[in-house]
């Protein structure tokens, strides 16, 4: 069964193998009962988290997994919330701090986006980024803010060269993000 998380610009499909689901109450039992005396979730203590809460916290353990690079542990944590939700099939995690922040859904409730062109993701990141300006004896550019709109300035760096070298940085990474990058438990870029 695949679970697909979203997190931040990146997409993850993890195909769980069904002999995991089947497997795992053990260690599904464990996970509850590191959380049946409560958890710290972001900014509160929750004393008896409930089934979507846990969910939550196991979903935010998904990212302590991928930074580790522990693709088991990232499967099982996976198993756990499609044993505990079914019908579950995508997760949306937080990463600006609040857990409970990530959402839970199913493939049929998300409309496919349509695919961009390589043309439209270069003219939309285009569009948030100034070219490199001088200032005084430093150099910078700005940035457009998706959420505000409003243009926000890089950090001043002395050389042209350099500005232009975190231009082009954050050009990729407003182009990976107009493109929609899909990447598969084993990284590899769809």
């Amino acid at each position: 069964m695949i679970l697909t998380a979203h997190i931040n610009d990146t997409v993850y499909n993890f195909d769980v193998p069904q002999e995991m689901l089947d497997e795992g109450e053990s260690f599904f039992s464990k996970i509850d009962a590191d959380m049946d005396n409560g958890y710290q979730m972001s900014r509160e203590f929750v004393d008896n988290p409930g089934r979507k809460e846990r969910c939550q916290i196991v979903a935010d353990r998904i990212l302590d997994a991928l930074s580790e690079n522990n693709k088991t542990l990232a499967l099982l944590l996976c198993a756990y919330i499609i044993d505990r939700m079914p019908g579950v099939t995508v997760v949306h995690v937080d990463t600006e701090g609040d857990i409970n922040n990530t959402r839970f859904g199913n493939a049929a409730e998300h409309e496919p986006k349509p695919l961009v062109t390589d043309e439209e993701a270069r003219a939309k990141a285009n569009e948030s980024l100034s070219e490199v300006y001088k200032v005084g004896r430093v150099h910078k550019f700005s940035v457009r803010d998706a959420l505000t709109g409003k243009w926000e300035e890089s950090p001043t760096v002395k050389t042209e060269e350099e500005a232009k070298k975190l231009r082009a940085a954050a050009f990729d990474k407003l182009y990976r993000e107009a493109k929609g990058r899909v990447i598969s438990l084993d990284n590899e870029a769809s």
